[in-house]
């Protein structure tokens, strides 16, 4: 008798290609149907000008100037860091998702319209909860700021975790189902709230859903809302 062959589950996401794009993709979708990073559908008429006003640029502020992203997903936070002019290091630890970053990442330097913030990105499949205290190291940094010596640690980082698909609530559904399935809810999460906060100079910003609790149950120093989301501010003194 023959061994049954592995076949995908019915509702498994699995990495292929697709002319020469990286997709997640259901057994049931067609090929070119799958989830992809897609910078350029982030909706940015004017750019960092747009992102100024939009709860993210004021969470943000006008001083920082480094950031970690550390969890990354498809990197569309990423990207917008980037455009307000914020070298980020960013990363993810699902081997996958990762694979859709990079993939977005190398468009994004090819093109006109997103390389000039592209260059402000570094990513790497890692977990933030061992990367984070290898920070102060300046192991493995190819962006100018990061290795300079004042910037000792980033200004800021960012942290979005999932739970129970609720990580990128604002994206369309498809791109958060690829997600949960994928990289399953961030269980650890509280932990990373604390690190965070140790390994930042400035602040610490949380991307919640909107009617969800904080982080590690910590109530935040302040809170930008928007209509679906809200970005909890935690204050970091790191040195």
């Amino acid at each position: 008798m023959k061994p049954t062959p592995n076949l995908p589950q019915p509702h498994a996401w699995t990495l292929e290609d697709f002319h020469g794009r990286r997709e997640l993709r259901k057994s049931s979708d067609k090929p070119g149907a799958g989830v992809r990073a897609d910078w350029k559908s982030l909706r940015l008429p004017d750019g960092a000008n747009s992102l100024r006003n939009q709860p993210l640029g004021r969470a943000v502020g006008k001083e920082i100037r480094t950031a970690v992203d550390a969890t990354a997903g498809l990197g569309y936070d990423t990207y917008a860091l980037a455009l307000l002019g914020v070298e980020v290091l960013a990363l993810e630890r699902d081997a996958n998702v990762f694979a859709l970053l990079a993939d977005e990442l190398a468009r994004a330097k090819n093109d006109a319209q997103l390389c000039a913030a592209a260059a402000r990105i570094q990513i790497e499949h890692a977990n933030a909860h061992q990367r984070l205290p290898t920070l102060r190291e300046k192991v493995g940094f190819t962006l100018g700021l990061f290795t300079a010596r004042e910037f000792i640690l980033p200004d800021m980082i960012l942290l979005d975790p999932m739970f129970g698909g609720e990580r990128g609530a604002a994206k369309p559904s498809k791109e958060i189902q690829a997600l949960a399935a994928t990289v399953g809810a961030d269980l650890d999460a509280d932990a990373l709230l604390d690190m965070a906060i140790a390994s930042a100079t400035q602040r610490v910003i949380v991307k919640r859903s909107r009617l969800a609790p904080p982080l590690a149950s910590r109530v935040p120093d302040w809170t930008i809302k928007g209509k679906l989301l809200r970005f909890d501010v935690y204050r970091a003194g790191a040195r």
